[in-house]
């Protein structure tokens, strides 16, 4: 009998602790949907602090610059008196004073904040609002530096977001500005501009006919003369692309059908050729070509591949999206101004598919942009798969409400505490090199460092962890970027720690820029894309609080 109870005493003590933290969760749940139903409102007090009387210096301000809000938290149901709570908002502006006792404020990371209750916190009356009078840094000057989607927490249940603030429509929760809350100073002179000045300014610029646009080529070549006639392709083209690989004729290809302009044996005949000997001068180099379009064929020679593609794609900007497909008759000649004809994207702070970049390649081409400058890493986010380092995208590549930052970093941008994410696989990457070669564009990567390489840090450690929880204290090391015996205190200007650098003095960060630089020429060289320029970033590894000297 005995042991049946001491039996049944130990399967309800396991029974509570499988289930306390779901009983906890449970519990707090209520509290988060309360809380989550409070009405947001922001107003910009003042936005020259210091010259109300504010001693900007004092609280930290940089410039001695420092701006008034306040935060006012309407309850329109019932009182909440519970103390084990937080809210979490993001601001591109560091919070320098709290003017509510009954709440402090505590920066995080990069722009992620936390407001929760003090002792001295009597609650959120019922059909009450709550005033929290703040000064921050700098100035706010317009709606969009005040975030949406701030969201409630509580213990283990899951954090909801502030109903009204859950919206890209900031005037659901941030007042009209004043008629000088937008200046820096009282001397500024910017003049804010509206939609309906912006349309009164422009108001005198006249609509250009559609037949001024007869025979128009962007960017506009080094020379051309339009002709009367027109070349109708009605009957399609016969296209003649033995000068380009066939890749690139693929492409070709396909962008006459998508502008609804057939390939037919009998179709308008269009001949490429490469011929350098034809070109002399400033026309003498890769991408020029010349383009006829007569009234029985179209010629188009090109100095290099490029220039071929070039003069293809000429013809291709004339036809028209609607109506008829004809097109005048003209020649041109051109070439690069700049070798480097560029244009940079961003996937690392707010992720874009796969789709998305093969769309912006198709635009590039079509305007002769030659450099993909593609920024895949940096503090917010770590966006391209390295095999044997699943951490960087399982844990990097995700951003959620994870404090432990194991299974994701933090939110960042206003993007509330729901996973938000994606990466380019290894097979994604390679497509996009090829198909960005098909277009004759060249991809730069970045892998930023040695500063803005948080997510990697984060990656790493979390990494670490894993590993030595498994008992495997070498390999757990082997690419960990963490210096444990460093306690220098460091921001980026991005409010980032020092997990927003690489540390140059440890032999793993070492390791970890061979492994991930590797990985990244072996996708180029299997895409048949060698890489011809790798971009490290290195912008901006600045400490704006200087701490302690690291240990040497």
């Amino acid at each position: 009998m005995n042991k049946f109870k001491l039996s049944a005493l130990a399967v309800l003590a396991a029974t509570a602790g499988m289930f306390g933290a779901a009983g906890s969760a449970m519990a707090d749940q209520p509290l988060v949907e309360r809380l989550s139903q409070l009405k947001l409102n922001i107003k910009m007090l003042d936005n020259r602090a210091a010259d109300s009387g504010v001693d900007c210096a004092r609280l930290g301000a940089d410039w001695a610059a420092c701006n008034k809000v306040l935060i006012t938290l309407a309850n329109d149901g019932q009182a909440i008196t519970a103390k084990d709570w937080a809210i979490y908002f993001h601001s591109p502006r560091q919070t320098l004073e709290v003017g509510n006792k009954q709440f402090r404020i505590t920066h995080l990371t990069g722009d992620l904040y936390k407001l929760e209750p003090t002792a001295a916190f009597r609650g959120f009356p019922a059909n009450q609002a709550v005033e929290i009078p703040i000064v921050a840094e700098y100035w706010q000057l317009f709606k969009t530096d005040f975030l949406p989607r701030w969201y409630a927490t509580a213990g283990d249940a899951k954090p909801q977001v502030l109903v009204n603030t859950d919206s890209e429509d900031l005037d659901r929760f941030v007042a009209p500005f004043g008629d000088d809350q937008w200046k820096r100073t009282k001397d500024d002179n910017n003049v804010l501009m509206t939609p309906a000045s912006r349309f009164t300014r422009n108001a005198d610029v006249q609509t250009l006919p559609a037949a001024s646009l007869r025979g128009q080529i962007i960017p506009t070549p080094m020379s051309v003369q339009i002709h009367a006639q027109d070349i109708d392709l009605g009957n399609g083209v016969a296209l003649n692309l033995d000068a380009l690989d066939q890749a690139s004729a693929e492409v070709v290809r396909e962008r006459f059908k998508q502008l609804g302009v057939a390939s037919a044996a009998t179709g308008y005949p269009i001949v490429t050729e490469i011929r350098p000997a034809s070109f002399s001068g400033e026309m003498a180099q890769s991408g020029a070509y010349k383009l006829t379009l007569g009234e029985k064929e179209a010629r188009i020679t090109g100095f290099d591949q490029s220039g071929v593609f070039y003069g293809l794609q000429s013809i291709l900007s004339l036809i028209p999206l609607n109506g008829e497909k004809k097109i005048a008759a003209l020649e041109a000649s051109d070439a690069p101004r700049f070798a480097y004809r560029g244009l940079f994207l961003d996937v690392a702070r707010n992720f874009h598919h796969k789709d998305a970049v093969l769309r912006l390649l198709d635009q590039m081409a079509a305007y002769k942009l030659n450099k993909f400058h593609f920024h895949l890493t940096d503090d917010e986010g770590w966006r391209i798969e390295i095999p044997g380092l699943p951490e960087l995208t399982d844990v990097g590549a995700q951003r959620c409400h994870d404090l432990s930052e194991t299974t994701c970093l933090l939110p960042q941008y206003g993007q509330g505490p729901d996973v938000y994410g994606g990466f380019f696989s290894r097979q994604d990457y390679i497509d996009i090199l090829k198909y960005a070669q098909a277009r004759h564009i060249e991809v730069i990567p970045e892998i930023d460092m040695p500063a803005h390489a948080r997510a990697a840090v984060v990656s790493m450690e979390a990494r670490y962890q894993k590993l030595m929880a498994q008992g495997k204290q070498q390999e757990a090391e082997a690419y960990r970027l963490v210096d444990p015996t460093d306690t220098s205190n460091t921001t980026s200007v991005q409010f980032f720690n020092r997990q927003s650098y690489l540390n140059p003095c440890l032999d793993s960060s070492t390791r970890f820029v061979d492994k991930v630089m590797g990985e990244l020429v072996k996708m180029h060289q299997e895409a048949g894309q060698p890489i011809g320029t790798w971009h490290f970033g290195g912008d901006e590894a600045k400490n704006i609080r200087l701490g302690p000297a690291t240990p040497t």
